[in-house]
């Protein structure tokens, strides 16, 4: 899709890269909306699972309804099923599936047509497909539902479109421009990757509001909302209802910059949150949890800067933040963020999964 309206004036097809396990590589071309930014995909089912940023050019409220240009941008971009190695899909004909709107919510009035749908986290969790909105001053971050529990989506472009797409009971549904369904002011998430550690436990990164404040305070450039919940939230389900327990993020220096090498001293980024995750359950109830950070500089281009994986553990059972006592399991200490590795300079890291091993 092309939006002549985008400042970003460059056009490629977005495209699923699949790695096999002798390293050939497989390019399955689609035609989500090529914007500027990389989204995540996932395969399942022999089918592959995607976002794509969506309608990120400068067409009016009418002009998206009233021109094709903008019918195709808010029918074609979102969440996706894209068929690997099959030649890039063309509107109106690009499997796009369900359809966000802020009214669902409880809102009056419609958002900006396609702005909803801006997902940028996936995770696919027992069948079922996830996605999270947590960037733009449009339409609600937070995490939602992609079609139906157990059952991943497919179909055709018509039963695709008609799939719903739903926030997860307890999850925020203010705006993303800080207001709520009364009009009231309201905290503002920046959720990005998803972990299910069971049924009833879920990990969401926090990227944080990516504001760089300047003077530093008391040595730290990250906003006070930053500080208290970017990093890995803590969920869990009770009743239905998806309930925040805590934040990690000691040891994860939100605000507190640092150094990397052969990188502008006036760009020393610091740690804004965390941006993608994994983890792995342990059988004495322990949690890894592996993450890649996301950055705040002044180089001007957030999340651009040299960033860090790091990991932290945590208690399953765990209902208030752990102390870091360092007890379990030898190396690392519960509830504390170690770095694995520092991005050199030219270097992001961007996504963390475990490589597949042979039994």
């Amino acid at each position: 899709m092309v939006d002549p309206t985008n400042p970003v004036t460059s056009q490629y097809y977005r495209a699923v890269a699949e790695v096999d396990a002798d390293g050939h590589i497989q390019i399955t071309e689609g035609n989500a909306y090529s914007g500027n930014n990389g989204r995540p995909g996932a395969k399942a089912n022999s089918l592959y699972y995607l976002t794509g940023n969506d309608n990120n050019g400068g067409l009016s409220s009418p002009q998206l309804l009233a021109t094709q240009v903008g019918v195709n941008l808010i029918t074609s971009t979102g969440a996706e099923l894209l068929v690997p190695d099959q030649a890039p899909p063309v509107p109106p004909s690009i499997n796009k599936i369900g359809d966000f709107e802020i009214t669902q919510a409880g809102y009056a009035a419609l958002d900006k047509a396609g702005k909803d749908n801006n997902f940028r986290g996936l995770t696919i969790y027992k069948n079922t497909m996830y996605v999270t909105k947590g960037s733009g001053g449009n339409g609600i971050n937070t995490v939602y539902q992609v079609g139906h529990s157990g059952v991943l989506p497919t179909g055709s472009t018509a039963q695709l479109a008609a799939l719903p797409i739903t926030v997860l009971p307890g999850f925020p549904t203010s705006l993303a421009s800080g207001v709520d369904q009364k009009g009231n002011p309201a905290p503002i998430a920046f959720p990005f990757g998803i972990w299910f550690a069971n049924d009833t436990t879920l990990y969401v990164c926090d990227e944080g509001d990516g504001a760089l404040v300047s003077p530093a305070v008391n040595g730290n450039v990250a906003s006070p909302a930053a500080q208290a919940t970017a990093g890995v939230q803590k969920w869990t389900l009770s009743d239905g209802t998806w309930h925040l327990v805590y934040v990690l993020n000691g040891g994860l220096g939100v605000g507190v910059p640092y150094s990397v090498p052969n990188y502008p001293a006036a760009f020393s980024p610091a740690t804004g949150g965390c941006r993608n995750i994994t983890g792995r359950v342990h059988g004495d109830g322990t949690v890894d949890i592996y993450a890649v950070t996301s950055t705040i500089s002044a180089s001007g281009d957030q999340g651009a800067d040299p960033n860090k994986l790091v990991m932290v553990k945590d208690r399953l059972e765990a209902t208030s933040l752990p102390a870091a006592d360092g007890k379990d399991n030898g190396n690392h200490a519960v509830g504390h963020f170690v770095t694995l590795r520092t991005a050199a300079a030219g270097e992001v890291l961007r996504g963390v999964a475990f490589a597949p091993q042979d039994r």
